[in-house]
């Protein structure tokens, strides 16, 4: 079968978690040419708000914000993701069919078990792609690039993005699950999500990152591995306040 190449493909416990923690790198990957995509582990069936059906509208929508040019669900059971050869065999096909040069997912740390257990998934399931002898309908592949974006727990990036030309898309992406976060609907089951005071997470965190670096909004990332620079007077060139 032919391999269609993905750039930059990010995996998300949940529908919405890859809007917040990696939409802007996303759109800007989009903007300077690259092929990017999104794939949900879980259509989110235990949330609090909303039903599958609405949720699989407001998933859509963000992908046609961000320009994604692929979008898929591997439909595990939200709330039990587990790391069993049958979740890793899903993404393993998905890794080799894509080809993907850069991988994200979650930080090890996180308050919700699907964050951390997506986040051990993926690492065990993207080793594995590498292995010749572990067959599959597409070829052996492993990314080289492979990057934990920040959800819940907060940890010391590796590196931050300028995400200030792209943050409105951001924010309209993350918008799109209006099941999920704050609004006026006197019906909406109050949870960690909707409240009034993480709406403001979203803009105070890209605010904090991205004083860290000199521009307006800034998205952080974490890198397991050595960073690479030859020209450091040109890497450097931006101005921290």
């Amino acid at each position: 079968m032919e391999n269609i190449v993905i750039d930059a493909l990010a995996f998300a416990p949940h529908p919405d978690d890859a809007e917040m923690g990696c939409g802007g790198l996303l759109a800007l990957l989009k903007d300077e040419g690259y092929k990017t995509g999104i794939i949900d582990l879980t259509r989110g069936e235990l949330s609090s708000n909303g039903d599958l059906i609405t949720r699989e509208h407001e998933s859509e929508n963000a992908k046609h914000i961000l320009g994604l040019d692929v979008r898929e669900n591997l439909a595990i059971k939200d709330g039990n993701i587990e790391n069993n050869k049958e979740n890793k065999d899903k993404i393993i096909v998905l890794l080799r069919k894509y080809k993907p040069k850069l991988v994200l997912y979650p930080y090890p740390q996180d308050r919700h078990p699907d964050h951390e257990n997506t986040s051990k998934l993926l690492k065990e399931a993207i080793f594995l792609s590498g292995l010749v002898k572990y067959e599959t309908e597409f070829a052996a592949y492993r990314p080289n690039i492979i990057v934990n974006y920040m959800l819940h727990f907060e940890f010391n990036p590796s590196f931050v993005v300028d995400i200030s030309r792209y943050f409105d898309v951001k924010v309209s992406a993350v918008k799109s699950y209006k099941s999920q976060f704050f609004s006026d609907n006197e019906n909406q089951i109050a949870t960690h999500i909707s409240s009034k005071a993480f709406k403001e997470i979203l803009f105070t965190r890209a605010r904090y990152f991205g004083l860290k670096i000199g521009c307006e909004y800034g998205e952080p990332f974490f890198i397991n591995s050595k960073i690479k620079i030859n020209d450091p007077i040109k890497f450097f060139d931006y101005v921290i306040y």
